[in-house]
């Protein structure tokens, strides 16, 4: 996100995730400080040109009204323990554990911007094929068709590939549209993360798209043994990510990812037709990552998790 400055609020619980977040944010080149009362708050905005760089993060009603006053965003702090975040506070943001923050300051701010023409084609591809799936009429019907024809040529004139290939890839779905789903089994050993290298020599955690009948769980344990020869059981949820907002290159659709730590109950890699090996690495000697399925801020967020029992999943 755009924040260049983040002001937490010294009525915050000493906590030590947010103490782990906060030095993340320094090591990103975030500013950072904590203050007590609305006139260092004024203080600190005064030496800054934009107020909109701002995030002021709190827990309280009257640190909402300060922020409203001098205008800038409020980020409520929902892991505190106080009576006042059972009301209807209003905020700009609502972080259920420190680790929201940093997974809004490393998202991907406004994916489309300067993409008119990708959203134009996006929108009439999703009304194109509501249309055609629940309209009885069969001008409307016609009509729908055209539309996402339309679709197809504005993605085609805008990337340069064919409009048979626009239209396999992008206009070939039918009923209501809605955002794919990807996931990916996440496995410790030794306090280190295992990674499957792929057929162009990346890296990535197991995983891939949900097949149609497949739950969420059924697919972390086929995908880990597919491409990791692992038999796994999904343990606890991490995050639950917009692709779009994490993860280059843009795709014309939304992908819903899906990251879970899983327990290996037995299993040894074996030669497949997606992977070519598989190894456990730490933080500090990650290989060459496939980052359209899995970022270095994604593999350090399951690093985070994997240390915390009490972890809260990051949901976008």
């Amino acid at each position: 996100m755009s924040f260049k400055h983040l002001i937490f609020s010294t009525d915050l619980n000493d906590n030590d995730n947010l103490n782990e977040v906060i030095t993340k944010l320094k090591q990103l080149e975030i500013n950072v400080l904590t203050v007590s009362s609305k006139s260092d708050i004024k203080s600190y905005l005064a030496k800054i040109d934009k107020a909109n760089s701002i995030l002021f993060i709190g827990a309280n009603l009257k640190e909402a009204i300060v922020c409203k006053e001098i205008n800038i965003s409020f980020g409520l702090a929902l892991w505190q323990d106080t009576k006042i975040l059972r009301q209807h506070l209003k905020a700009d943001y609502y972080f259920r554990q420190p680790y929201d923050i940093l997974n809004l300051i490393t998202s991907i701010d406004n994916p489309y911007k300067n993409m008119k023409w990708l959203t134009t084609a996006m929108e009439m591809q999703f009304i194109a094929q509501a249309g055609i799936t629940y309209s009885k009429d069969v001008f409307d019907q016609e009509r729908f068709h055209r539309l996402s024809e339309m679709a197809g040529e504005i993605m085609s004139e805008y990337t340069d590939l064919p409009v048979e290939k626009v239209t396999t890839l992008f206009c070939n779905e039918t009923g209501y549209q809605t955002p794919k789903l990807d996931t990916r089994s996440v496995i410790f050993k030794d306090d280190k993360i295992l990674l499957a290298k792929e057929l162009d020599g990346r890296w990535s955690l197991p995983g891939g798209w949900v097949d149609v009948n497949q739950s969420i769980c059924d697919n972390l344990i086929k995908e880990a043994y597919e491409e990791a020869g692992l038999n796994v059981v999904p343990t606890r949820l991490i995050a639950i990510h917009d692709r779009n907002r994490h993860n280059l290159p843009l795709y014309a659709y939304g992908i819903t990812k899906i990251f879970m730590l899983c327990e290996v109950i037995s299993g040894e890699f074996t030669a497949n037709i997606e992977t070519s090996e598989s190894a456990y690495f730490s933080l500090d000697e990650l290989p060459p990552l496939s980052v359209g399925k899995n970022t270095k801020e994604q593999i350090e967020l399951c690093f985070s998790a994997y240390k915390n029992p009490d972890w809260v999943p990051i949901i976008d």
